[in-house]
């Protein structure tokens, strides 16, 4: 059971999921009340096709992870293909069903996210560089999806904020898989038919994500004058300086210091609205 689990890299899709519940926090403020348990299935439904996409994205990237990851429970032969699809389905399945608990709008926009998830992981190495504006769409879809379960009572101080920070995700998102894909060159040059610009020019690949990464970290300042607090804004300079360190170091290094910069921000924005108030 540990290597199906292992397909659905929850170090990710929980802390991920979990954005989507402070968004909603932040959205909604005292409308909450009796609406937490909505939101948090609404945040459970998204860990779950998270999680699913994840696992599909193991069975699409199952050659390439032969060279690349071969720790990985399908290239291990710890788990077989069919059962990946089979897992990968069950837990999508699984997020739209409870989805279906939530606001149908909701639903709705969960849908779609799916769709354009089950998407990226069947085409992913013929996009070119619409594979990271891809993810980092994908990532961005914390935000409509909490506008979408929040509804109307999406009208507290902070609400500015979250077009805002769409912005900051983006940028970095697309920076950090840039890096990302750039770590998996070797695998993808065997495994793939054509090179994509990555491989193609790495030097300049690392330029655009270095410039992604601080662009998006510069926005962070943006919240502050949105409706965040003196707390969220003490954060900030630490997340920009991890942001400017990581144009630094190699790249494996590189993306851990970007993924540190966005729990910081969540924490952030958690710290502000549980000392400020709604």
């Amino acid at each position: 059971m540990i290597p199906l689990w292992r397909l659905c890299r929850l170090y990710y899709a929980i802390p991920m999921a979990f954005i989507l519940l402070l968004t909603i926090w932040y959205a909604m403020g005292d409308a909450m009340g009796q609406l937490w348990p909505s939101a948090l299935s609404a945040t459970i439904s998204l860990a779950l096709v998270i999680s699913g996409g994840y696992a599909l994205n193991d069975v699409c990237d199952r050659c390439v992870d032969r060279i690349n990851s071969p720790h990985r429970p399908i290239p291990a032969g710890q788990v077989s293909t069919v059962t990946a699809v089979i897992w990968a389905c069950g837990m999508l399945a699984g997020g739209l069903a409870l989805a279906a608990l939530c606001r149908w709008q909701f639903l709705a926009v969960l849908f779609l996210v799916t769709v354009v998830l089950v998407f990226y992981n069947l085409t992913s190495k013929k996009l070119g560089i619409g594979k990271q504006l891809l993810v980092a769409l994908l990532m961005t879809s914390f935000y409509p999806l909490a506008f979408a379960q929040a509804g109307p009572q999406a009208v507290t101080d902070r609400v500015a904020s979250l077009y805002i920070f769409p912005v900051w995700l983006f940028l970095t998102s697309f920076g950090y898989e840039i890096l990302k894909d750039i770590q998996d060159i070797r695998g993808d040059r065997i495994v793939s038919a054509g090179h994509s610009w990555v491989h193609s020019s790495p030097e300049l690949a690392i330029r655009i994500s270095r410039t992604s990464v601080i662009a998006g970290s510069l926005i962070l300042i943006g919240p502050a004058f949105a409706g965040c607090g003196w707390v969220y804004l003490s954060f900030v300079p630490l997340a920009i300086l991890l942001a400017t360190c990581s144009t630094f170091l190699s790249q494996r290094q590189a993306m851990r210091a970007i993924y540190s910069q966005c729990v910081v921000v969540g924490v952030a924005a958690t710290a502000d609205i549980m000392i400020l108030g709604h």
